[in-house]
């Protein structure tokens, strides 16, 4: 049996803000009520968290329970706005990093290619041209990989 995995909809982190900012339920009962199991509202109210001056994702209190400056300061808020953001900004983030993003690397394994070299050898070359720098290191699997 096999599991299927979707992401919550923009509906959905709606339905979660109201239901935890307005109504005041619990993680279980958000969950029935939109019918998703309770460590996925759990993982996405974690996500979607909102302190009060937390427009640029650079305040995180040691303790935000004991910040009393007023009501609204007084817990974090779950914003499907914020969470909704944050969510595509994730979806649009590249899962690996990009190893020949680097000009100096990508310049010199074109160079390479160009005289004949095969990835082995490239791959040995650079460790040899540039031991201390892992900046200019690249697998023959990944330059295989890039060439197709």
């Amino acid at each position: 049996m096999t599991k299927v995995y979707s992401h919550l909809s923009a509906e959905e982190r709606v339905r979660i803000d109201e239901l935890r900012n307005r109504e005041g339920l619990g993680v279980r009962q958000i969950a029935l009520r939109i019918g998703r199991d309770k460590s996925t509202v759990s993982r996405e109210l974690r996500r979607g968290l909102w302190f009060a001056s937390n427009e640029n994702d650079s305040y995180r209190p040691y303790r935000p329970k004991r910040l009393k400056t007023g009501a609204w300061t007084a817990r974090p808020f779950y914003s499907a706005l914020t969470a909704q953001r944050k969510a595509e900004t994730r979806a649009r983030r590249s899962r690996k990093p990009l190893r020949m993003a680097y000009d100096p690397l990508l310049s010199w394994v074109m160079d390479a290619l160009r005289k004949g070299w095969t990835p082995e050898l490239i791959e040995g070359r650079l460790k040899i041209e540039w031991p201390d720098d892992p900046r200019m290191r690249i697998s023959h699997e990944c330059l295989y990989q890039w060439i197709y």
